[in-house]
């Protein structure tokens, strides 16, 4: 039986890039290749259990809802991913991840959104976000100015203005886990893109607004 380390299966909204408030049944991975500072599911690095695909498949497949979005962690880094995909073609599926990973395997199977990480930019993993271009949307976690100007940078270093007329959006979302602090940001923010980066399209975090801080929502 092909296992796969499972964080936690729950049902909720869409709260964040191009298919925000869309109801959606989230599939979190456990582990991740990155340790970023400003994370807000830390505990999708180690915790988990695990799941066969069968399992997590009847799991989400609910006549209540068709839409499916694993994230993580770091989906990809599953080695039977394609496996669970396949399983779930009968749903609307759309994988998060931090674009170190790429697959051609995956294409055609679910929606990437692809939410780099500047501070672990070097050249392999600029690569591998090359590839990703074209492929799917792009989000950026942004915290202050250094962060809005880095992801600029990387926005124009990866051709993304050339594929958001394609239904590929750049996603610049406000870094922050109270409702205070994302407000503050996302002001600041909208300042910026409009006046350097009118491309960008602004993502809240609506899950803070609705529930808090919390897992499972």
């Amino acid at each position: 039986m092909i296992n796969i380390r499972v964080n936690e299966i729950f049902y909720s909204i869409q709260a964040e890039g191009p298919q925000v408030g869309m109801p959606a049944w989230f599939i979190r991975f456990s582990g991740c290749n990155l340790r970023c500072e400003w994370c807000d599911s830390t505990y999708a690095f180690e915790e988990g259990k695990e799941m066969s695909i069968e399992a997590i498949v009847e799991a989400v497949s609910a006549n209540i809802c068709n839409n499916v979005v694993v994230t993580g962690g770091e989906p990809l880094l599953q080695k039977d991913l394609l496996l669970l995909l396949k399983r779930l073609g009968h749903m609307n599926g759309y994988i998060e991840t931090n674009g170190t990973i790429y697959d051609s395997n995956l294409i055609g199977y679910a929606k990437f959104i692809v939410s780099p990480k500047p501070q672990f930019m070097n050249k392999k993993y600029l690569s591998t976000l090359k590839k990703w271009a074209g492929q799917a949307a792009f989000k950026f976690v942004v915290g202050n100015k250094y962060d809005f100007d880095t992801a600029v940078f990387l926005c124009k270093k990866l051709n993304l203005k050339d594929w958001i007329e394609v239904d590929k959006p750049i996603y610049f979302m406000p870094e922050g886990i109270t409702d205070k602090k994302i407000k503050e940001t996302m002001k600041s923010m909208t300042e910026w893109i409009k006046k350097e980066a009118p491309y960008v399209r602004i993502s809240p975090r609506l899950q803070i607004y609705l529930y808090g801080n919390k897992r499972g929502v």
